[in-house]
């Protein structure tokens, strides 16, 4: 018989590895909230040897087909029952050896950081294979195909080696093994051939302890995260069980999905919604306000509903009512009948209900209109399940344009629009219309408003951990940030903006900030290494923090673009005096191939973007832009060498204690 080319035994093999049961559940979840292009999803597989090498080994574009990587994960094989105590034990030492491995790449530079996490990662990969699995290669032969010079599989298959013998190999064998030696042997960095290997790297013993110490902590972390904690731990099966509730979950959405597609018109739609809530959540008591030509919230009638309902009008900016209040917040809110807070309107909707409690739920309807959703006695914690927002998933998916059904299908009259904005003038021919961008900004706070109630149930999850609450917190920020960008999208030019507060901002702490957070989903993952150099004497400015971190943040990732094989990004400030002014200057360089002349000359000026994706155009001069209201300067100088970017603010912004900014988009 023909023998099979050997890369398909190696794949063939590869797909009978076991998984880690949390991981894969977490991103299924990331699937199903469609991160699969984003830095989530793929922190998260990267976490499990096997995952991560099995995507790494499909081809490029696989991303692009959300529902066959749905098949590959819900089809892994995953640890259960007592195998999970023997994986748990094996996974936590790949994920040290890759964190020390990587730590080590990063502080030595002698190798690429990103190989070292997957070399690190796929050292003991052959502890994966099911029992009964014959090996027919060596589990190292898998990374041949990701590295064609071998040295990914070298670092896997020599890990274990004496490091005398090392000493002369490639940098990534060396530090692979030094990393392995450090976490498989108690005493190690007090030995004589491991202090030698650190020599080579020009590391000390206590600076290799204090990285071993941050690894071991990063999978703890990570063990708890993903339910791979110790031995007998109970954790060890809060993976699997959460997989076990993901793939019900699934099989529910699957079934919602051929449910709501019987809708033949939008009537229908909503009597199949109603239909749902009564049977999957025990809501009898519904009904719909949406916002009337008049500015007001009124009931609508594509839910039937009380008749003395349709007398009630509730502002849009009625900050008691918890109907307005979900639209302003895109998120569900709850009101009880009797609470002191409460606006008056609510307790007579739910009299008029005749429930105890509201669940007012933003609601996307035919037209692209959002309208509330009022739910009657729904559990108080129902806006977070994740069945409710399949349900509210698969309703939204199903709605047609209104063009698409003929107008006698349409029972009630539809409810009249809020006049549109007036229209900024159209400078060219390709402005995006007022109106889809209302659409577009409405379409994107809805995730912006899941991931922050996510962060804050991850914040009362975690405790008190400070190194956790710090990093969520800045999460959070940055989730605010967005959406007050998004929402600055549609403010009209006629429409002043108002004074915006200064307050006293750290450049340093922005700077330091930034590269935290972008350590692991922007410069690593880019083999990007990063200096930073901050002078401890400059001062706290009086200015607005998410200016400048919008302006550091888009030249990080200019550069970034611009180093598409890997580099070196350096950011600094200092204390300077221009013109008998105190200023401060930030400084951010790359080691790119430097910008071309013809577009140095036009380089702050707004122009079609040749990046393709979804590149702008617009990053610098908008940068440019902000830098200006901040009354500072924007430069930049450019070789074949490298490229920099030099900011200079000055330290009092002219004795203002205001400053008028304007929101822009996405850059």
């Amino acid at each position: 018989m023909r023998e099979l080319p050997n890369t398909l035994l190696k794949k063939s093999e590869l797909t009978v590895c076991l998984c880690a049961p949390g991981i894969v559940a977490e991103a299924l979840e990331h699937l199903m909230r469609g991160d699969i292009a984003q830095t989530e999803f793929a922190a998260c597989v990267r976490c499990d040897p096997v995952l991560a090498l099995r995507l790494r080994l499909l081809p490029a574009d696989f991303t692009a087909q959300p529902d066959l990587l749905r098949a590959v994960l819900l089809a892994a094989p995953v640890a259960t029952g007592a195998a999970q105590v023997a994986y748990s034990a094996h996974w936590r030492q790949s994920i040290s050896v890759a964190h020390l491995a990587q730590a080590l790449a990063l502080r030595s530079g002698v190798a690429d950081a990103e190989a070292a996490w997957t070399a690190g990662l796929a050292h003991n990969l052959a502890d994966y294979l099911e029992p009964s699995t014959p090996t027919r290669v060596h589990p190292a032969d898998y990374l041949a195909e990701i590295d064609p010079n071998g040295w990914l599989a070298d670092a896997a298959r020599y890990h274990a080696e004496p490091l005398a013998r090392g000493r002369a190999a490639h940098p990534l064998v060396r530090i692979v093994q030094l990393a392995y030696q450090l976490v498989a042997r108690a005493d190690a960095v007090d030995s004589v051939d491991v202090r030698a290997a650190l020599a080579a790297l020009q590391m000390g013993a206590g600076e290799a302890a204090q990285l071993l110490a941050d690894s071991q902590v990063q999978t703890r972390q990570l063990a708890l995260r993903f339910g791979l904690l110790d031995a007998a731990a109970p954790s060890l099966n809060a993976g699997f069980e959460r997989l076990a509730r993901l793939y019900a979950g699934q099989a529910a959405q699957s079934a919602l999905h051929s449910h709501f597609r019987h809708a033949g018109s939008d009537n229908q739609l909503f009597s199949l919604l109603q239909d749902t809530l009564r049977a999957l959540f025990g809501i009898e008591h519904t009904c719909l306000f949406a916002p009337a030509a008049d500015g007001y919230l009124r009931a609508s009638a594509w839910l039937p509903t009380a008749p003395g309902l349709s007398t009630l009008a509730i502002p849009l900016d009625d900050g008691h009512s918890a109907l307005p209040r979900s639209l302003v917040r895109s998120a569900p809110q709850q009101f009880e009948r009797g609470a002191l807070d409460g606006a008056l309107v609510d307790e007579q909707i739910a009299r008029l209900l005749g429930v105890s409690r509201l669940l007012c739920q933003p609601l996307t309807l035919h037209d692209g209109q959002t309208s509330v959703l009022v739910a009657g006695d729904a559990s108080p914690d129902l806006g977070m399940s994740t069945l409710w927002r399949f349900t509210l998933a698969e309703y939204t998916e199903t709605l047609r344009p209104r063009d698409a059904a003929p107008a006698s299908a349409l029972a009630p009259a539809p409810m009249p629009a809020i006049p549109a904005l007036p229209a900024a003038p159209i400078a060219t021919s390709d402005a995006i219309p007022r109106d889809r961008a209302r659409r577009a900004v409405h379409e994107v706070a809805n995730p912006l408003t899941i991931m922050r109630n996510y962060v804050n149930l991850l914040s009362d999850k975690l405790g008190s951990d400070s190194s956790v609450q710090r990093d969520l917190s800045i999460i959070g920020e940055e989730i605010e940030r967005v959406a007050r960008i998004v929402r600055g999208i549609t403010t009209t030019d006629e429409a002043p903006a108002p004074a915006t507060e200064l307050e006293l901002v750290s450049v340093n702490s922005i700077v330091s900030e930034l590269v935290r957070m972008s350590l692991g989903t922007l410069f690593t993952p880019n083999k990007v290494s990063v200096q930073i150099d901050l002078n401890p004497e400059v001062p706290p400015l009086p200015l607005q923090k998410d200016l400048l971190k919008q302006v550091l943040f888009n030249l990080a990732k200019n550069a970034v673009e611009a180093m598409s094989t890997g580099g070196h990004l350096t950011f600094a400030t200092r204390l300077t005096d221009a013109t008998g002014q105190r200023q401060i200057e930030i400084e951010i360089t790359d080691t790119g191939p430097g910008l071309p002349a013809a577009v140095m000359e036009h380089l702050f000026e707004p122009l079609i973007s040749n990046k393709g994706g979804d590149h702008a155009g617009l990053g610098l001069n908008i940068s440019h832009s902000l830098i200006e209201r901040m009354n500072g300067q924007l430069s930049c100088n450019s070789t074949p060498q490298g490229t920099h970017f030099l900011i200079r603010l000055p330290t009092l912004q002219n004795g203002q204690t205001t400053l008028t900014t304007t929101r822009y988009g996405s850059m």
